[in-house]
């Protein structure tokens, strides 16, 4: 019997990679660094730790000094500050009402995010869905985020289930992997813009209202 779903944060609750990624393009057209296409789009859904790592990279790459007092990941997100979106305005148009009949039978809800338990906080209160949210996990509090599975794994530990007892809902295949590697049933967020791999998932759907469909058919089976 399914007791939790665990959703990944951007992508999955919040449509913010497009933001994010015409972000990105501002910020390093401001320093003069470049990058290509398939290089950002390679950013979506990865840890702040490789972001800053390939931060670096594209700087070191064009010879340009690394900041001194700050990692580029810290300078990036000051930059990100400034612009400013309140997440409500890409919030997934079926998150609310999937979240309240979850609760209303009984079944928790996790996030499971590779941003900062600032951001996440942050996120969950914009959108009016924290008060339904039991467990928050941020990876970039670990050693490793994903596609390490360490997050599901201390997830999975905080809400007392085993993982046959949870499915996880995720879009990025950094995602699918640390879902998978925990034990943890898949269900897929249909992405097609950034060019995802999402075969490693248990299923796909097209969007957040045909979870409950997933989770009747996960208690029939």
């Amino acid at each position: 019997m399914i007791k939790a779903v665990i959703f990944d944060m951007d992508g999955v609750i919040i449509d913010s990679e497009p933001v994010y990624m015409e972000w990105l393009r501002g910020f390093l057209r401001e320093h003069q660094v470049t990058a290509s296409e398939e290089e950002l789009a390679g950013m979506a859904g990865i840890s702040s730790q490789n972001y800053r790592k390939n931060l670096e990279l594209w700087w070191q790459r064009l010879g340009k000094p690394l900041p001194e007092r700050e990692n580029l990941y810290e300078w990036f997100e000051r930059y990100c500050e400034r612009k400013g979106f309140s997440s409500n305005d890409v919030k997934n148009p079926y998150a609310a009402a999937l979240f309240s009949r979850l609760k209303s039978q009984g079944i928790r809800i996790a996030v499971a995010s590779s941003s900062s338990r600032k951001d996440i906080l942050k996120t969950l209160k914009e959108t009016e869905l924290l008060p339904f949210v039991d467990v928050v996990e941020s990876g970039a509090e670990l050693e490793e985020s994903k596609p390490n599975p360490e997050i599901y794994l201390r997830i999975l530990q905080r809400l007392e289930l085993t993982a046959k007892e949870c499915i996880a809902v995720e879009d990025s295949p950094y995602g699918i992997q640390a879902a998978k590697g925990a034990g943890i049933f898949v269900a897929a967020k249909k992405e097609e813009r950034f060019g995802f791999s999402q075969s490693g998932a248990d299923v796909k759907i097209e969007d957040l209202d045909q979870l409950w469909e997933v989770l009747e058919k996960q208690k029939s089976g």
